[in-house]
């Protein structure tokens, strides 16, 4: 009989941020990750300093963006889980924005979300079983001024997220989504911990940021195998964001 690999993660964007945070919790609850990025370097480290190396965790030097190169170095792979954590995003008007602009930041959040959905769908579909969690954003819901492409695409991922859990749900595969809020990472914290911070703090009830850690619980608990009816949600943590006006 096959053998048949029910305890693999893969994480996109692995190699820092959001992705390097999953990975090391998910370690510490006894999966198996693969981290996919684009700096072996980056990956390395990450990887090298997971929880539980018995496990074996690895890594994948990987463009999302390049179908060709997923489906190569993809196709078959046997994994539980996916999280489409790979993201990116900038700061301008959307009128202003150019057509590079535009191609890039739909080519990382959605288009290589897609890329790699389509490569392990088909090995999953074949198992008859697999979670995927796709990271979305409150600017999904509720975009804000210098974000609107960045939006319109966490926007569409939602979008996906409905879609996928609707065509999956019969092969045992549970789709998901986060829509975080503003979470400081060493990305972002020169930003958020200077004057504009301070003005997006006023727009969150909490009245302040989310820690790196604020989402551990959740996705411990979306790639929980015994969390086996939760199909469909768009989870918020957001600190209140998208709550009200």
């Amino acid at each position: 009989m096959k053998n048949i690999d029910f305890n693999s993660i893969l994480i996109t964007g692995a190699s820092k941020g959001l992705g390097s945070n999953f990975a090391k919790v998910l370690a510490k609850d006894g999966f198996r990750i693969i981290g996919v990025g684009r700096s072996e370097d980056d990956l390395n480290k990450v990887i090298s300093e997971l929880p539980n190396s018995q496990l074996d965790h690895d890594y994948l030097v990987l463009d999302i963006t390049d179908e060709n190169q997923v489906q190569e170095k993809l196709k078959n792979i046997e994994i539980y889980g996916l999280i489409n954590n790979a993201g990116i995003a900038n700061t301008k008007l959307l009128h202003e924005e150019t057509y590079e602009d535009i191609n890039q930041i739909v080519n990382t959040n959605l288009i290589g979300s897609l890329n790699i959905s389509r490569a392990v769908i088909p090995t999953m579909i074949q198992n008859k079983c697999g979670r995927i969690i796709n990271i979305a954003s409150a600017l999904g819901h509720r975009p804000l001024s210098y974000v609107g492409a960045y939006a319109a695409t966490k926007a569409a991922l939602i979008q996906v997220t409905k879609s996928q859990s609707i065509e999956l749900a019969r092969y045992n595969i549970c789709v998901n989504a986060i829509a975080p809020g503003y979470i400081i990472t060493d990305i972002n914290r020169h930003q958020l911990e200077g004057e504009a911070g301070e003005m997006l703090k006023k727009k969150i009830p909490l009245r302040r940021f989310a820690d790196i850690n604020e989402l551990d619980l959740l996705i411990s608990m979306l790639l929980n195998k015994k969390n086996s009816y939760m199909t469909g949600s768009i989870i918020s943590i957001d600190g209140g964001l998208s709550a009200g006006l």
